[in-house]
C-alpha cells in the first residue's frame, strides 16, 4: 500500500477502493510516476487539504517525520463530540510536535465531522473499520490512539465491543466522559432541551452521553476481556475559566473538579492510570503545547504495564450536588418572560439567558420597585454541548427577597433558557436521594447538616423525558422521545428498559418563612432487567 505525504504539515487524504490488486499498484505506479514528472509547486497543490476533506469516514495520513522509527507507533487521533480533525491542527499544534517528536500519525473522520453526531455505538463501528485500514497502511505496526472527548468512549466501543484491541498497543484519553457528563443530562433537559434542540446540539451524541446511559455502558463494557487488552491513560482538567465563560456556567451544573464540561472523577476510567490532572478547561486539555510531553512517554508500541489489576476495580465515587440552580426554558417567539422567587439567605445570584438569538437588553423586575433594563454582552457558547448558544449574564449581590422576572425580546423565532444560579445557606441544606437502586428519588436533608432548621412544605413537580432502547439497535436513541410527570414527596422510575432525563422543579419555605425554588436534573437508565444505572 503506497503512502502520500504532504506538505506544509497537513495529512493526505488516504482513499481505499476494493480494486484487485493488480490495477490498484499499476495506478498508484502510473500516478506516482506522473507526480514526480510535475514541478514542485504543481506536486504541493495536488495535495487537499484537511478543511477540504472532511467527510465522515475518511481517512488522512500525516506528514512523515524526518525519521520513521520502527520503534515508535503511529499515532491515530480521535476528534470528540461535535469536532472533525482539524481540532488536532487549527489553533492546536499536536499534530506539528508529534511530527517533530518523530511519530508517523493518522486522523479520523467520524459522523461528528459530517455534522450529525451520533451516538458511540456508530461512531465506534466505523472507528474500527478505519483502524483496520490504518494498521494495514502502516504494515501492521501497533497504534496508539490520542482520543479527545467522546471520542475515548467511542474508541472503547472500537476496541472491546468490535475487537480491535490487536490493532493497538496503548490509548490516551484526554477529558473523555467515561462516566458521561451533566451537561448532557442538561441538553436532554425540559428545561434546555428546546434550546439544544433549535441549535442542533441535542443529537444521539449527546444524548448517548447522559450520566444513565454511561452508566449502563461502564457496566456492559469494563468487565469483558478485551477491556484488558490494552493500557489506558487519562488526563483531566480543572480550569473552568475564564469567569462567566461557557466553562464557568457548565462547571456549575457539575459534580466536584471538572474542566467546565466533564469532571475529573468522569475523566478517569477504573482500570485506566491517571497521567495528570491540571489547569486546563475542556478547550485547553486537548492542545499539544499543553499535555503531549505528559503523555509521550506512553506512546510506545509495547503495551505499558497496567495501573491496577482489573479484581480491584472500584466504581467512580458519587458526589453530593448543591442545590443551587433554577432553570426555566422554552420556545421564544417575540417577548419571552420567566419569573423565580429568591429567599432572603441569598447572598447573591447569577442570571444567564441563554439563548439561540443574542441579545443587547435584559429587563428584570425586583421584588419592589420599577423594572430595570440591563445592558448585557452576548458571549458565544462554544462548548460541545451547546454550541451555537449565547449567553448573557447579570450578577446581582445582595437580592431582595421575593419574586423576581426577567424577560428578553426578539424578533427572530428562537428558543431561550433561564438559568438563576445562588450563593446561599440554603444550597447545601437539601439533596435529592436515590434509594431502591436508584428507581425512587427524594429529597432529603443533608445529613452533615441535620441539626440545623429545615425548609418546611417542600413539594416536587418533576417532567421525565423517556427514550426507550439501549441504544444499540436503531430503535434505541433514535426513537421519539415520550414526556410524562409526577408530583409528589417522591420520584418513581418505570421499569421500561430506556433512558430517563428527569427535571425535578423543587419549590418549599425557607426557616425565615420565604418561598425558595430550585431545579435538579438526574438522568437513569433502565436496561431490559429492569435494573436502574
Amino acid at each position: 500500500m503506497s503512502k502520500y505525504t504532504g506538505g506544509r504539515g497537513f495529512p493526505v487524504q488516504l482513499i481505499y477502493k476494493g480494486e484487485d490488486w493488480m490495477k490498484k499498484t499499476l495506478s498508484l505506479f502510473i500516478a506516482v510516476f506522473l507526480l514526480l514528472s510535475l514541478p514542485s509547486a504543481a506536486f504541493a497543490g495536488g495535495f487537499k487539504t484537511p478543511g477540504n476533506s472532511l467527510v465522515p469516514g475518511t481517512i488522512s495520513i500525516g506528514e512523515a517525520p524526518a525519521y520513521i522509527d520502527p520503534a515508535k507507533p503511529a499515532i491515530v487521533f480521535v476528534q470528540g463530540l461535535t469536532n472533525d480533525s482539524t481540532v488536532w491542527y487549527n489553533e492546536n499544534d499536536m499534530y506539528s510536535r508529534a511530527v517533530a517528536a518523530g511519530y508517523e500519525t493518522a486522523f479520523v473522520e467520524l459522523n461528528d465531522s459530517g455534522g450529525t453526531p451520533k451516538s458511540y455505538w456508530d461512531n465506534g463501528a466505523m472507528l474500527a473499520g478505519q483502524l483496520e485500514e490504518i494498521s494495514t497502511h502502516f504494515g501492521g505496526k501497533k497504534l496508539v490512539i490520542v482520543a479527545f472527548s467522546k471520542g475515548g468512549v467511542d474508541t472503547q466501543v472500537a476496541l472491546i465491543h468490535e475487537g480491535k484491541y490487536p490493532l493497538v498497543s496503548n490509548v490516551i484519553t484526554l477529558s473523555s466522559p467515561h462516566y458521561g457528563s451533566e451537561l448532557a443530562d442538561l441538553a436532554n433537559s425540559t428545561s434546555l432541551g428546546w434550546l439544544a434542540s433549535l441549535i442542533g446540539q441535542n443529537s444521539e451524541g449527546t444524548q448517548s452521553l447522559q450520566t444513565g446511559t454511561m452508566n449502563y455502558f461502564r457496566s456492559i463494557t469494563d468487565n469483558r476481556f478485551e477491556a484488558s487488552q490494552n493500557s489506558y491513560f487519562s488526563l483531566a482538567g480543572t480550569r473552568t475559566g475564564p469567569w462567566f465563560s461557557a466553562y464557568w456556567f457548565g462547571s456549575g451544573f457539575i459534580s466536584g473538579p471538572n474542566d467546565g464540561v466533564v469532571s475529573v472523577a468522569s475523566a478517569k476510567l477504573p482500570y485506566s492510570r491517571s497521567l495528570a490532572v491540571g489547569n486546563w478547561n475542556h478547550g485547553e486539555i486537548n492542545k499539544g503545547y499543553n499535555t503531549l510531553s505528559i503523555f509521550q512517554p506512553y506512546l510506545t508500541t509495547q503495551r505499558a504495564a497496567p495501573f491496577s489489576a482489573f479484581s480491584t476495580m472500584e466504581a467512580k465515587e458519587e458526589e453530593v450536588q448543591p442545590l443551587d440552580t433554577l432553570l426555566r426554558g422554552g420556545e421564544q417567539n417575540g417577548k419571552a418572560s420567566e419569573s423565580f422567587y429568591v429567599e432572603d439567605e441569598a447572598e447573591s445570584l447569577v442570571i444567564n439567558w441563554m439563548s439561540a438569538t443574542p441579545h443587547e437588553t435584559i429587563t428584570l423586575k425586583a421584588p419592589r420597585g420599577p423594572a430595570k433594563e440591563y445592558e448585557v454582552t452576548a458571549d458565544a457558547d462554544d462548548t460541545m454541548f451547546f454550541n451555537g448558544a449565547y449567553h448573557h449574564t447579570i450578577e446581582i449581590t445582595d437580592p431582595a427577597a421575593g419574586k423576581w422576572t426577567a424577560q428578553t425580546v426578539t424578533d427572530q423565532a428562537s428558543a431561550y433558557a433561564l438559568m438563576v444560579t445562588f450563593t446561599s445557606d440554603l444550597n447545601d441544606q437539601l439533596v435529592l436521594e436515590p434509594s431502591d437502586n436508584k428507581r425512587s428519588w427524594a429529597l432529603e436533608t443533608n445529613p452533615g447538616l441535620r441539626n440545623k432548621a429545615r425548609p418546611t412544605g417542600i413539594q416536587m413537580f418533576t417532567d421525565i423525558g423517556f427514550k426507550p432502547g439501549n441504544g444499540k439497535e436503531k430503535r434505541g436513541l433514535g426513537q421519539q422521545m415520550r414526556q410524562f410527570k409526577q408530583s409528589g414527596k417522591t420520584i418513581s422510575i418505570p421499569s421500561n428498559e430506556g433512558t430517563y432525563n428527569m427535571t425535578v422543579e423543587v419549590e418549599g419555605t425557607t426557616p425565615a418563612g420565604d418561598k425558595f425554588q430550585r431545579t435538579v436534573i438526574e438522568s437513569v437508565f433502565v436496561d431490559e432487567e429492569g435494573v436502574a444505572f
